[in-house]
Parts: C-alpha cells; sequence; structure tokens
C-alpha cells in the first residue's frame, strides 16, 4: 500500500534538511573570513536564510568569505522558491502520484482556465523566478557598476536581486541599503523586486494569463483572492508610506529633499512587511514608526509568495469580518463575493495562532534577555524584543540592533520564530499534530455569551 503523502509534514522537513546541510556549510573554516561560526550561529544563519528572514548574528560583508556568501545566496534562493516546490518536482519525475492537497501545500492555485499539470506550473514558477531576478540583477548592475568593478558589480548585483525578490533582506553591504537612500533608481528596482516576490507566484501568473487574453480581446476576470491580495497590497504601501512620512519627517527625514523623503518612506513600507532591506537605521527610528511597522511585519505579504506574516489576504478577510459583524451580518463579504466560511475559519485561526505565539515569544525573550533586570535598567528593550519576535515569525529581517548579542537561548529562540513562521504555525500544526481521521459525529450546538 502507498503512503499517503503528508504536505505539510514534507514542507517542515524538508526545510529542516536544507537548513541542517546549510548549517554544516556554514561551519566550514572557509565559509568565514576569520574564525569558524560556532554551531548556533551557523545554525542561525542557515534558518535565516532558508526561512528569507535576514536576521544575521555576523557581518555576511566582512565576516564570511564568497564561499559563505554563495551559501547564504544558495539558502535563499532555495527557501524563497520553496523546498516544497522542489519535493513535489522530485516526485514527479519519480512518477509518484501527487494529490490535490499537495498542489496547494506549494502554492499551486489553478486560476480559469487553467489547464496545465502540475509539473508545467512549477517549471513556470522556476522560470519566472530566474527571469525576474536576471531582469534586476542587469538593471541593478547599471547602477553598482558605476562604484564596484565589473566582477564585484556583478555579483552584488545577482545576491541583492535574490535577496529582494525572494524577501530575504541579506545584503553584503554593512549598513544594508544605506548608502543609496538619496537615491530614487536603486531603491525604486529593489522594491519593484520585492512587491513582486510578495505577490506570490500564482497571482502573477493569473496577472499575465489576465493581460494576455485582454490583448486578444478576451474577457477573464480576476479571481476574488488576486482581486483581495493586489488592492489590500497597494493600500498597504501607500498607508504606509504615509504614516511613515508623518512620524519621521521630523526625526530621520529631516534635512532630506522631498522626493527622497517620499521614496525613503515608500522604501519603508514595503521592506517592512517582508523584505528587510533598509534605507534609513531602523533602530533610530521613533517609538511610533517601530510599533505601526510590528503590525505590518505581523500582517505580510500575499499568500504562496516569498513573505511571511499572517498574510494580507488573511487580513483583509479578517476586516471584512469584522466590518460586517458591526453592521449586523455574520458572513464575510469582498467585492461583493462572501468568503468561504471555511476560509472565514481559517483566517481566524491564523490570526490567533500567530498573536498567542508571539505573545509568548515576547515574555520568553523577557526571560532569556532581561531575567533579573528592572524594569528602570531596561528601558527601551521591550519593544525591541517585541519587535524582534515579530521580525523573526514575520520573516522580515529588520531588527533595532539586538539579533547578534541576543543570549544562547535568545537565539534557540528566534530561530524557532524564523522556522514556525516560514512554514506556517497551522502548517507545522498539520505536519505533527493533526488526526488521522477526524471524529465521524458532530457536537449538539449552543450559543455562548460573546463581547
Amino acid at each position: 500500500m502507498t503512503a499517503t503523502l503528508n504536505p505539510a509534514k514534507t514542507i517542515a522537513f524538508s526545510f529542516l534538511g536544507v537548513i541542517a546541510f546549510g548549517t554544516l556549510l556554514l561551519m566550514f573554516p572557509n565559509a568565514s573570513a576569520e574564525a569558524p561560526l560556532s554551531w548556533l550561529d551557523a545554525f542561525f544563519m542557515a534558518t535565516s536564510a532558508v526561512c528569507v528572514t535576514g536576521l544575521s548574528v555576523v557581518n555576511i560583508g566582512t565576516e564570511l568569505t564568497r564561499f559563505g556568501q554563495l551559501i547564504i545566496l544558495a539558502l535563499m534562493q532555495a527557501g524563497g522558491l520553496g523546498i516544497m516546490t522542489f519535493s513535489v518536482f522530485f516526485m514527479l519525475v519519480a512518477r509518484r502520484s501527487v494529490t490535490l492537497t499537495s498542489r496547494y501545500a506549494v502554492g499551486f492555485q489553478p486560476h480559469r482556465g487553467d489547464k496545465r499539470n502540475l509539473l508545467a506550473v512549477l517549471v513556470a514558477v522556476f522560470l519566472m523566478t530566474i527571469s525576474f531576478e536576471t531582469l534586476g540583477a542587469a538593471l541593478l548592475y547599471i547602477r553598482l557598476q558605476e562604484i564596484h568593478a565589473a566582477p564585484y558589480a556583478l555579483y552584488s548585483s545577482i545576491f541583492h536581486a535574490v535577496s529582494a525578490f525572494c524577501n530575504a533582506g541579506f545584503s553584503l553591504y554593512e549598513d544594508s541599503l544605506m548608502h543609496f537612500q538619496k537615491e530614487i533608481y536603486l531603491p525604486s528596482v529593489i522594491m519593484i523586486l520585492i512587491v513582486l516576490g510578495g505577490l506570490g507566484f500564482m497571482l502573477v501568473d493569473e496577472l499575465r494569463v489576465w493581460m494576455f487574453k485582454r490583448m486578444h480581446g478576451e474577457r477573464m476576470r480576476l479571481s476574488l483572492h488576486t482581486r483581495i491580495c493586489l488592492v489590500t497590497s497597494a493600500v498597504l504601501i501607500v498607508l504606509g508610506a504615509l504614516v511613515v512620512w508623518l512620524f519621521e519627517r521630523q526625526n530621520l527625514l529631516l534635512g532630506l529633499k522631498m522626493h527622497e523623503q517620499i521614496i525613503n518612506a515608500f522604501f519603508l513600507s514595503v521592506t517592512s512587511r517582508t523584505a528587510g532591506l533598509n534605507t534609513i537605521h531602523t533602530a533610530s527610528l521613533t517609538n511610533a514608526t517601530l510599533f505601526f511597522i510590528v503590525f505590518y511585519m505581523f500582517i505580510g505579504g500575499c499568500p504562496s509568495s516569498t513573505a511571511g506574516g499572517i498574510k494580507v489576504s488573511t487580513f483583509a478577510v479578517l476586516a471584512a469580518l469584522v466590518r460586517n459583524h458591526m453592521r449586523g451580518k455574520v458572513t464575510a463579504s469582498i467585492f461583493r463575493r462572501n468568503v468561504a466560511r471555511e476560509n472565514v475559519g481559517r483566517a481566524v485561526a491564523v490570526f490567533a495562532s500567530a498573536l498567542v505565539l508571539i505573545s509568548i515569544a515576547t515574555l520568553l525573550y523577557q526571560v532569556t534577555e532581561h531575567i533579573g533586570i528592572s524594569h528602570t535598567a531596561s528601558k527601551g528593550g521591550f519593544l525591541d524584543l517585541f519587535f524582534e519576535a515579530t521580525s523573526a515569525f514575520g520573516t522580515v529581517g529588520l531588527s533595532t540592533g539586538v539579533t547578534p548579542v541576543l543570549s544562547a537561548p535568545g537565539k534557540l529562540l528566534t530561530i524557532f520564530l524564523m522556522f514556525v513562521g516560514r512554514i506556517g504555525p497551522l502548517t507545522l500544526g498539520l505536519a505533527f499534530w493533526a488526526r488521522k481521521r477526524g471524529p465521524s459525529y458532530e457536537y449538539a450546538e449552543e450559543e455562548v455569551v460573546i463581547g
């Protein structure tokens, strides 16, 4: 009898396997510029790269050799594409059957009229990724060849294109992209790559098909999922830029020209939901901005993308549910369509599990980093660690600077958060705690007073 494929468990163990392999490679003496990385630091960096987070306990540009940097690059690419994508691909090559559940595990959400098989979709995902990264690297090279020798400019262009599209947040520069904060061209290219990577492979592919049909005079209605993700993402980007500008115009944006203020506000709005690259110093942001960014890191990007967080579709469904309940309705409706109850239930579960996880993690950080220290002596520490916990779970990579100085238990907690944030708390639960078979009966229904 053929064993039933558990997509959730396949995802979890695939990520763990690549993280373990990456840890071993990063511990090689020739991966570090000076002393070899400890097993904990190598484990941290491998997890951060595979989970496309960007939090770092070492300076990649100075403390890792070219070999070590290439390991990080390869792990970012593997994590961005999704280990499950490769797993299913190899199973298809081996002619093993793949269930419908497995299709959704790799983000296969067929839009109307899509008759391709899964192998064709996975090939399209791979080609789309390589195409965007190649184009991005070429555009970045135009600027970077002005400040670097050609070989390093090409290398840096490829590294940052992959990091941006995979929403990884790693940079070869010690100050991330702060050197380019007064420019428009390079930050704009990075932002476009981040947005494309955070929209999701299937959404971009559906847009491609939609544009192709419109060019040929055919009509095609975009799916509700795509419309929700596009509109919500656009609103979040514009709203985030406006809020950042209002909060920082008398702080970090002070002294910059108006067009420089605008580009930096938009860059932080885009990168704070998933990417982690920064053009202004994160630790120097106002408390209001840092707290606002926490919300954005919690939301994240779109499903089936390289982004983390609870996802914009989850946020949109919950917002619609709250709005309708205030109007006396019991369903969530968006764009004159009722969202399936199963989707609403999953959105609530994702939100609740993520909120509980971050809350517990923040409490544990207070224990591991501030045990025995009074509140007066640790002022500012709560927001820093709350920010760190959300950044790790949202696989964002922004930090106020506490990552390298975390204790060993703190680093292990961050590793756990990055792992859970990348594969999702519900996926982790399905992998290790889900029942094989649900009960064949339902309990009697009874009302409970709420609110």
